[in-house]
């Protein structure tokens, strides 16, 4: 006779795999258990489609909810949540789509997806308690000969993301009440954004290529002066002092250390 551990393995592994599976309990017949797996199926399958349709409604939008639902039950096959709470899960849904066959088609899918993930990390991610004041005079009192060496960490809700494709029109375009000009040109890319929770909200910014590598950089964890060269290297004229400012005074900067 099987163990508890056995059967609860067996159990799960039904509810993942195809509609007729069913465990084998031996004390039910196999046709009256692959009825009742398919109850416990049914409406796990409609949790998984209910959280990550709460995750990404742009994607779901763009493809019609029957394409979505067929996507998100075959990323659930393969990526099933290691843990109870869906509100955390679906990090990897858009490295499926990109490598999904039927979204084959659909390039910009996968960075769409990354968007509306980068969102919900934003939206999720811890505060910080320093203020730009604070983080400016922690600056200033640094000697020059120093500031090479300084790290700048971004503010625990920031995600950088990259596309070919302007996936902020897309995004856009595909919201709740857009009243705009629907259209969107895929050759309008490509498009570097900062995603960051400020009091109101989430917020978007498209950013030009030196800001982004700077920005990328410093996210990387390189120094300041490792980090002014990746921004030089994408625009030779990227402005440290105008940029460094307007990123310490939106909180984007959150905190400077020293080695």
């Amino acid at each position: 006779m099987p163990s508890l551990r056995e059967l609860q393995r067996d159990f799960a592994a039904a509810l993942l795999a195809g509609d007729d599976a069913a465990p084998p309990f031996g004390t039910i017949p196999e046709d009256r258990a692959a009825d009742r797996i398919a109850v416990y199926r049914r409406a796990l399958f409609a949790n998984y489609r209910n959280a990550l349709a709460a995750t990404y409604p742009v994607v779901r939008r763009l493809v019609d909810a029957p394409f979505f639902d067929a996507a998100v039950d075959a990323f659930v096959r393969e990526h099933p949540a290691a843990s109870g709470d869906l509100n955390v899960y679906g990090d990897a849904f858009g490295a499926f789509l990109a490598a999904y066959p039927p979204a084959a088609n659909l390039p910009y899918l996968a960075d769409v997806a990354a968007l509306e993930w980068a969102q919900d990390e934003a939206n999720r991610a811890a505060d910080h308690d320093a203020s730009p004041q604070a983080v400016l005079a922690d600056l200033t009192v640094i000697a020059p000969a120093e500031l090479p060496a300084v790290t700048l960490a971004l503010a625990p809700s920031c995600r950088l993301i990259t596309s070919r494709y302007p996936v902020l029109r897309i995004w856009q375009v595909n919201q709740d009440g857009h009243t705009g000009d629907p259209r969107v040109s895929l050759d309008a890319g490509p498009d570097r954004l900062l995603v960051r929770r400020e009091p109101d909200g989430v917020t978007i910014e498209r950013l030009a290529p030196d800001e982004h590598a700077w920005l990328a950089a410093l996210a990387a964890g390189s120094s300041l002066g490792e980090s002014i060269e990746a921004a030089q290297d994408a625009d030779a004229s990227f402005d440290l002092g105008t940029t460094l400012r307007a990123r310490i005074a939106d909180g984007t900067i959150a905190s400077v250390a020293v080695g």
